[in-house]
C-alpha cells in the first residue's frame, strides 16, 4: 500500500528494497526493447533499478533524468518474467513516476486527459464520435488524400503525432458501445454453471465492443450467467502508468464497492491491461480497514478470458468442423502474459478452435510498442518495435493475429496498414464466437 503522504521519502524503502534484490546477472537485458535498440545501460532494467535506488538514496539531485529513464520504460515486464531473483522493474518503474511526481499527474495536459477516464459515459460518447468520422467518410477521405501522411514525413513534429493517432483509429467499422445496451445479466444457455461478473474495460467499450459482446457471448454459451455493471469506471492502469496513484486510488475505491461484495465465482475480463491492475489491486489497499478485503476479493477473483475458459473448459466445440482452416499468430499482451503469467492458456484455447490453423510467432511476448501510450510519447522507439513485431507476423504467414488487449490490437491493426503485413486483428473472443456460430450452422444444416 502506497503511503498517505506520498514522495520520494516516504517511498524511498520500497525502492531501495527492490532493488536491492537485483544480483546484476543481465538476463533482462536479453528482453528489455529499449537496451536492445540503444544497448545503453540506463535504458536496461538492471540500469534502471539501480539508479532508482540512487534517487531514494540521496545519491543523485538529478531526479529530472531518473524520472525519464522511468517513462522510457515500456513496462511490458518481459524482464520480470526473466529474473531469476524476482527483481520487479517494471513495477518500480510506476513506483517511481508515483514517488517523483508525488502521485499526481506530471502537468494540467496530462490531468485533464486522466480525468477522461473517471465517467464511462465519455467513452460512450467517444465511441459516437468515432463511428460519425467513420461514416461521414472523413476518415477515408483524409486516408486517401495522404495529407497527414505528407506532413508527418516532411515537418516531424505534432504532425507525426496525429498521423500516428489518427491512424491507431482502426479502419473496420466501429461497432456500437455495449455498455448501455447490455443487460444487467445475460443469462447462461445450456446447464448452468456459475455466475461471473465482466469487467468491461473502457477502450474495449469505446472501440472493440464487438468482441467484448462476443467475451459475454461466449462465457453465456458456456454456461454462465453473466452480470455487467454499468457504474464501472476505469480499472485505474492509465492513472497509475502516467505516476497519478490519486487518480488511480479514486477509480479503484469505486470499484472495489461495486465489485468487492459481488456474489460471483469470477470476475472475468477480455482487457489484459484490466486483468493486471485488478489482480494487483490489493497489494495497494491491504492495510485499508475498509477496502483491503473488498480488494482482497476483487484480486482474488479476476481472471483473463482465456484464463477463465482454459480453467472450466469450453463446452460443445466440436474437434473438427471440416472446413479451410484460418491461419492465426498469437501475440502475448505483455500484461497478460508477464504482469499475469497468463501464457499458455490462450495458446491452447486457440489450438483447440476449429476453425483456425494456429502459427507460432518467433518472440511472441515481446512488446508490440503500443504499451499505454507510448506509442504516442516514445513514437520512435514504439515503431521500431512495431517494425519488428510485423516482420516476424509476416513469417508466419497468418492471415489472423490475435491477442487480448485493446492497445495492442490498435497497434498492431495500425501496423497491418503502415508495413503492409497482409493481416487481420481479432480478438480471442471473435474467433471462439465465430467458431460456435460455424457449428451452429452445420447443426442447422444437418436438421
Amino acid at each position: 500500500m502506497h503511503p498517505k503522504s506520498i514522495n520520494l521519502e516516504s517511498m524511498s524503502p520500497a525502492l531501495i528494497e527492490g532493488a536491492d534484490v537485483c544480483v546484476q546477472c543481465g538476463l533482462c537485458l536479453s528482453v528489455c526493447p529499449t537496451y536492445q535498440q540503444t544497448g545503453e545501460e540506463i535504458q536496461s532494467p538492471r540500469g534502471r533499478v539501480m539508479l532508482y535506488k540512487a534517487a531514494a538514496q540521496g545519491l543523485t539531485d538529478e531526479l529530472d533524468v531518473v524520472l525519464e529513464a522511468a517513462y522510457d520504460c515500456l513496462d511490458c515486464r518481459a524482464c520480470q518474467t526473466i529474473c531469476p531473483s524476482g527483481v520487479k522493474p517494471g513495477e518500480l518503474a510506476l513506483d517511481t513516476r508515483v514517488a517523483l511526481q508525488e502521485g499526481k499527474p506530471a502537468n494540467l495536459a496530462q490531468k485533464a486527459m486522466l480525468e477522461v477516464f473517471k465517467y464511462p459515459i465519455l467513452f460512450d460518447v467517444g465511441n459516437l464520435g468515432v463511428r460519425l468520422y467513420q461514416k461521414s467518410g472523413l476518415q477515408k477521405a483524409i486516408r486517401g488524400s495522404g495529407v497527414l501522411r505528407g506532413m508527418a514525413r516532411r515537418h516531424g513534429g505534432m504532425w507525426a503525432k496525429m498521423h500516428l493517432f489518427e491512424g491507431l483509429i482502426p479502419s473496420r467499422e466501429v461497432a456500437p458501445a455495449i455498455r448501455l445496451r447490455t443487460p444487467y445479466i445475460t443469462q447462461h444457455q445450456g446447464e448452468y454453471r456459475g455466475t461471473v461478473a465482466f469487467f468491461l474495460g473502457c477502450v474495449m467499450n469505446a472501440v472493440f465492443s464487438e468482441a467484448s459482446s462476443a467475451s459475454i457471448n461466449v462465457l453465456a454459451r458456456n454456461g454462465f450467467d453473466v452480470i455487467l455493471l454499468r457504474e464501472t469506471t476505469c480499472c485505474g492502469a492509465p492513472h497509475i502508468e502516467e505516476g497519478d496513484f490519486e487518480g488511480y486510488r479514486q477509480v479503484s475505491l469505486r470499484n472495489a464497492k461495486l465489485y468487492g461484495t459481488l456474489a460471483v465465482d469470477a470476475i472475468v475480463t477480455d482487457c489484459a491491461a484490466c486483468g493486471a491492475e485488478l489482480k494487483k489491486m490489493h497489494k495497494h489497499f491491504k492495510d485499508d480497514p475498509e477496502f483491503g478485503g473488498l480488494t482482497a476479493n476483487i484480486s482474488s477473483k479476476t481472471q483473463a478470458l482465456s484464463e477463465f475458459l482454459k480453467k472450466v473448459g469450453l463446452r460443445d466445440l466440436p474437434d473438427d468442423l471440416d472446413v479451410d482452416r484460418q491461419k492465426v499468430t498469437y501475440q502475448d499482451a505483455c500484461h497478460l502474459c508477464h504482469a499475469q503469467g497468463v501464457c499458455n492458456q490462450p495458446r491452447d484455447i486457440l489450438k483447440q478452435n476449429p476453425i483456425l490453423d494456429y502459427q507460432e510467432m518467433q518472440n511472441a511476448s515481446d512488446c508490440c510498442g503500443s504499451a499505454g501510450i507510448y506509442n504516442i510519447t516514445h513514437t520512435e522507439t514504439s515503431m521500431k518495435q512495431l517494425d519488428r513485431k510485423m516482420e516476424r507476423i509476416r513469417a508466419t504467414g497468418a492471415s489472423i493475429i490475435t491477442v487480448e488487449n485493446p492497445g495492442c490490437m490498435l497497434q498492431l491493426d495500425y501496423g497491418t496498414r503502415e508495413f503492409e503485413v497482409a493481416a487481420e486483428v481479432k480478438h480471442t473472443a471473435i474467433l471462439l464466437k465465430e467458431a460456435y456460430e460455424e457449428a451452429d450452422r452445420r447443426q442447422t444444416a444437418k436438421s
